[in-house]
Order: C-alpha cells, then structure tokens, then sequence
C-alpha cells in the first residue's frame, strides 16, 4: 500500500510537470517540438486522474475499474450534499465581495441585473471547470490517493498529507520557466510565498472535502462537483468585482476557511471514531 501512495504521486507529478515543461522548454531553446500547448495543458491538468486510473487499475485490475465506473454512475446521493458542493465556497466568497467592498478593497458591480448575470456566468463555469479541473484531479486525489491514505493514517494526519501532496502538485509553469533560467533564487521568491498561501488554504479545504467525501460514502460525483464549484466561486469573484487578479482575498478566504475547521475538524474525528471513513471505492 506504501509503495502504491509513492507511485502515484510520482506518476502524477511526472505527467503533469513534464507537460508543464514541455510547455515552456521551447521558449528557453532546450528542446524542441510540435506538440500544441493546449494539448499539452489538457494532459497537465488531466495528470492525477489519468495517474489513479493506470494505479487502479495496477492494484486491482479489472475489478478495481468497474468499481470506479460505478461510483462515477451513482448520482442517488441526498439533495442537501449537491448543494453544499454547489454553494459552499460560493456562499464563502459573496460573504469575502461584501467585506472587501465595505473595507474599501474592491467596489462589487452596482444593480441587481449584474449580480444576476455573475450568477449565471457561475453556473457556466461551474459547468465548465467541474469537467476540466474536477474530472482532471479527484479520481487520482480522491479516488485513488484518499481511500488509501485513510486505510493508513489517521484522519487529521491523512487529510494533511493530502493536502501537501495536492498543493505541491500545482507547480506554476512561470517557476519552472524560472527554473530553467537558472535563477534559483528567484525561483524561492516566487514559489514560496505562493506555496505558502496555498498550503494555508488546501489544508482547511482538504478538512471539508474529506468530511464530504466520508458523509457521501467516497461519491466522486460530488468530489467533482464541489472542485469545480470552487475553482467557478475564485472566477465569480473576479466578474463581481471587475478585477483580473483579486489574490488580495485569498488571505481573507484562507480564514473563513479555518473558521469552518471548528466544526470540521471534531466532525472528521466523529467519522473515525465511528469507522466512517471510506477505505475503499467499492465499499
């Protein structure tokens, strides 16, 4: 089981950084090749799930396959857990857009029609993103990696793991550019701070996540659902306020997030103690 963790993580990473780097290896004059960026970005993206498909599949064959194809085709879950993926960020960053508009940090778009049309333009991207980066990542992360990791750790201790495992995987391509330049230390200012606050979040949401992930007995329709809605609430935020780059909210996020762990967190340990953890997709 150790070495089944340590494979796929490095199956993972080694699918999507080395898309990355062929992304960007051209511009330096490294190497050369006709493979299309965007072809290359969809097999980046796509790594951790194509990564737990071929491990699944290693571990358990054919069996361990058809498990996953009906945990993909199981959509009789309780109505209040669809929701809770849908809006539970979602309702974490309108609550952000009003305190960064009543701290003057960023003015929300004025008239009930423009909330309305950032709502819409929600559920696109929601829509979108949920079949990019939800189907690109959770059957690795949680189909594959957190069964496992469950099986190993306890909960708090596996959800922390995940959560490295998960924010170290998302590499920039502009610091492996960095990287190949020979600037290392540029490389450090760059990817520390960025690490840093990433990790500060993904540990509270990989909190949220494996609760939901638990509570719904391991469905990765939901795991997709709630990704997606996340990465569409960051993009939502973007619309209301009309800026590019609102990074200045993630410090705020970061702490909604640890506020919601007061709850999480005794919740997580309930599950344990009551042996609700998902160790297996099949179960």
């Amino acid at each position: 089981m150790k070495y089944q963790i340590i494979l796929f993580c490095l199956l993972a990473y080694l699918i999507s950084w080395g898309c990355k780097f062929l992304m960007v290896a051209p511009d330096t004059g490294l190497v050369s090749h006709v493979i299309p960026k965007g072809v290359l970005q969809l097999f980046a993206q796509f790594g951790p799930t194509i990564a737990g498909i071929i491990m699944m599949f290693v571990a358990g064959g054919r069996k361990a396959l058809s498990a996953l194809f009906r945990n993909l085709s199981r959509f009789n879950i309780r109505l209040k857990w669809y929701f809770f993926a849908l809006m539970f960020e979602l309702i974490l960053f309108i609550i952000i857009a009003v305190i960064s508009d009543k701290m003057e940090l960023a003015a929300l778009a004025p008239g009930t029609i423009n909330w309305l049309i950032s709502f819409k333009n929600f559920l696109v991207n929601t829509v979108y993103l949920t079949l990019l980066t939800g189907l690109g990542e959770e059957i690795g992360w949680r189909g594959f990696l957190l069964p496992r990791l469950q099986l190993r750790f306890q909960v708090i201790v596996c959800s922390i793991i995940l959560a490295l495992i998960n924010s170290l995987w998302h590499l920039r391509t502009t610091d492996i550019m960095i990287l190949l330049t020979g600037d290392f230390s540029g490389f450090w200012s760059s990817f520390l701070p960025e690490m840093g606050l990433r990790i500060l979040i993904s540990v509270p949401v990989i909190f949220i996540i494996v609760y939901l992930f638990n509570k719904t007995k391991g469905s990765l329709v939901i795991m997709i659902l709630y990704h997606g809605t996340s990465n569409a609430s960051y993009e939502w935020i973007k619309e209301i306020t009309n800026i590019q780059d609102p990074s200045f909210v993630l410090p705020i996020f970061a702490g909604l997030l640890w506020l919601t762990s007061v709850f999480f967190i005794p919740a997580l340990l309930r599950q344990e103690k009551n042996k609700e953890l998902v160790t297996d997709l099949g179960q």
